[in-house]
């Protein structure tokens, strides 16, 4: 069994690798964010060509959305997965950490960052006609 030393060390490696994830996330959602916005501004042109490609281009971003939403539910819930796996070590311990406490609202954050995600994902979606 682990002592309570690298119980810390493990909590600490969780945090850093979430708040990373974490990070990572926002910025790919700032990069798609920024390109489906440019692409829809310049969907409103009346040359054919450039109105066709900038659709498909459009549908490829949205595709990356929808990726990024499943890859950012499924570390939410990896994360989620971590702490309760931290927490329940800590109990064992009769430990609670600061650093607990961190990783506790970092999950919290990725979780509302997937669930953003999946909510923007949904409110695009659009029945064709």
């Amino acid at each position: 069994m682990e002592d309570s030393t690298e119980l810390q060390n493990q909590i600490e490696r969780a945090r850093e690798q979430t708040e990373s994830e974490y990070a990572e996330a926002l910025k790919a959602v700032e990069r798609l964010k920024n390109k489906m916005n440019d692409l829809e501004q310049g969907g409103s042109k009346n040359d054919q060509t450039a109105a066709t490609s900038n659709s498909n281009s459009l549908d490829l971003a949205i595709e990356s959305l929808n990726e990024l939403t499943d890859s950012q539910i499924l570390r939410s819930k990896k994360a989620w997965k971590e702490y309760r796996k931290l927490e329940t070590h800590c109990k064992q311990y009769v430990l609670q950490p600061v650093e607990l406490d961190n990783l506790r609202t970092l999950c919290k954050r990725m979780e509302e960052l997937a669930a953003d995600l999946l909510c923007y994902s949904l409110g695009r979606f659009k029945p064709k006609e």
